[in-house]
């Protein structure tokens, strides 16, 4: 259990759950073949691919085991979700902001450009409707059923050639994005480039492109977008927190019994937890290394943040528009579930010490 054990200390809860568990229904075992969104060597897929493939074993005592492999192995990236639908694959794990195109309502699943940080996020998604919704949207639209499943916090907003500071900076930026971030950034002038994360080094290096979001600070450091232009650009409005999910092809999820079903389900919230944790301390650490290094670091004006808040909220309200004139409901019902939430609690989390949207300098 090499990766449980060194990313995934039993926290008190995950500890309730395993001795909670009990033996598993008598049952043959369950096998599937995940791919995921993210290459082998990627922090997303060693801390949540294969940690939760040994949780899940770990917890319904083998009864379900999930064999997981990296992006390209069985689908591309972008293609993961393809390979489910197609029989390539029995379940995926990765972030629905790489099927925003098939139905907006994605981008409130996954990241979305001035959205929840972390906290508000969690609960919205585990105790506030949104993983009600994910499961029966998945179940509608795509016959899978879905759970969140990994969890991260801020990403960099950019490593870039030019230093983005104000909203004259971004006129014309070639700008390396996914999802609905692409259609903010041309509303603040940018001109969006949407191409797989395993391009991002070489198109930097070259100069194919001006700029680029990819991950977290722990995630470029690693992917060495460090070395390929002088500029990292704060704080990571366009994703505040994130979420991937797990989802499998529906019937095998109805073949499961109830109990080995929360089981799964206990390992995603439980995976959820853990891979925050480890995200973030993996983060703190690899931001502390980028300020000592040689780039520039640059923040983000706060009329740029708020432009971009602004923008986020005014894309998916359109598109809830749209969805509501071709008959589909699920923008504009996901959306209000998402911004009540955040609304709320924007609203009444004043009385904290800390305000949850505030930027720390580089300092």
């Amino acid at each position: 259990m090499t990766g449980f054990t060194k990313w995934h200390k039993a926290t008190p809860v995950a500890a309730a759950i395993l001795l909670l568990a009990g033996p598993a229904s008598a049952q043959d075992p369950m096998t599937w073949r995940m791919t995921h969104a993210f290459a082998e060597t990627s922090t997303f897929y060693q801390l949540f691919a294969l940690p939760f493939a040994e949780r899940v074993a770990q917890l319904t005592d083998g009864q379900v085991v999930i064999q997981p492999y990296p992006a390209g192995v069985i689908a591309p990236s972008f293609e993961a979700y393809d390979a489910v639908l197609d029989g390539a694959a029995d379940a995926v794990q990765s972030s629905a902001v790489n099927i925003v195109n098939r139905d907006p309502a994605n981008a409130l699943f996954s990241t979305f450009p001035g959205g929840m940080g972390p906290e508000a996020l969690w609960q919205w998604m585990w105790y506030g409707g949104g993983r009600e919704l994910l499961a029966e949207h998945r179940r509608e639209t795509m016959d899978l059923h879905a759970l969140p499943c990994g969890m991260g916090a801020t990403e960099l907003f950019a490593q870039s050639h030019k230093p983005l500071k104000t909203l004259a900076d971004f006129q014309g930026v070639k700008f390396r994005t996914v999802g609905s971030f692409a259609d903010v950034l041309t509303a603040i002038g940018a001109a969006p480039t949407v191409v797989p994360g395993d391009e991002v080094y070489t198109m930097l290096e070259r100069g194919a492109i001006d700029a680029a979001e990819w991950g977290s600070p722990s995630e470029n450091l690693k992917a060495g977008l460090h070395e390929t232009a002088k500029y990292i650009i704060y704080p990571g409005v366009h994703t505040n927190a994130f979420f991937q999910e797990f989802a499998v092809r529906a019937e095998l999820w109805d073949a499961l019994s109830p109990e080995l079903q929360g089981k799964v389900t206990a390992a995603c919230e439980l995976s959820s937890m853990d891979t925050l944790a480890a995200f973030d301390a993996l983060d703190r650490k690899a931001w502390a290394e980028l300020k000592q290094g040689k780039n520039e670091i640059v923040r983000l004006d706060d009329e740029v943040v708020e432009r971009i808040r602004e923008e986020g909220r005014k894309w998916i309200y359109a598109r809830a528009d749209e969805g509501d004139a071709s008959g589909n409901p699920w923008v504009r019902k996901v959306a209000e579930s998402y911004f009540a939430f955040y609304d709320d609690w924007i609203g009444n989390t004043s009385f904290r010490a800390v305000d949850h949207r505030a930027e720390p300098s580089a300092d």
